[in-house]
């Protein structure tokens, strides 16, 4: 899930950094400092909309820097317990297979594919087919998490595609008109 949120983040700047471009740089710092980041709090920084207000500078005693308090607004991702995705499927093997939504890994282990599903070895890719689909790399999965981690620049999460309307996603056919 998608939220825009608004925060306080403290940017340290070098005194060259000080004068006409004071406030541009206040903000490439912010970025800098945050986007791409995973907050355990709110989420992975995807990207600073604007800076909303910051105060004045504070010099510390020890390093010459000039701390700067900014509140800024952002997009912010999210995941949930529960909440259904769509990923794309990076690795497969005989445990399980593993995707990507975003920033966010996750993984699907064997037990948690519908009983159908057996692991296909010996093809060229790996993959889990029930005879009529597979789960392969590069493929497409609507899946269902079961708990989300977060660490320090990740977000990484269990999930399971047992369920109505989980599970692979059949490429679209697209029509020559």
């Amino acid at each position: 899930m998608f939220f825009v949120i608004e925060r306080w983040e403290s940017v340290a700047l070098r005194p060259s950094q000080l004068g006409p471009e004071y406030l541009a740089s206040v903000e490439a710092l912010l970025r800098q400092q945050v986007e791409g980041k995973c907050l355990q709090s709110v989420g992975y920084v995807v990207c600073v909309i604007r800076v909303l207000q910051h105060l004045p500078g504070r010099i510390q005693d020890s390093t010459g820097l000039v701390v700067v308090a900014a509140k800024y607004q952002a997009i912010v991702f999210k995941p949930f317990k529960e909440e259904v995705l769509d990923a794309v499927i990076t690795d497969v093997n005989k445990l399980g297979l593993f995707a990507q939504c975003g920033p966010l890994k996750v993984f699907v282990s064997r037990a948690s594919l519908p009983p159908t599903y057996t692991f296909q070895e010996e093809d060229a890719m790996p993959s889990f087919s029930d005879g009529s689909l597979a789960l392969r790399s590069g493929g497409e999965i609507r899946l269902k998490l079961l708990g989300v981690r977060f660490e320090a620049s990740q977000i990484f999460a269990v999930a399971t595609t047992n369920g109505d309307y989980l599970g692979p996603i059949e490429p679209r056919e697209t029509s020559a008109a």
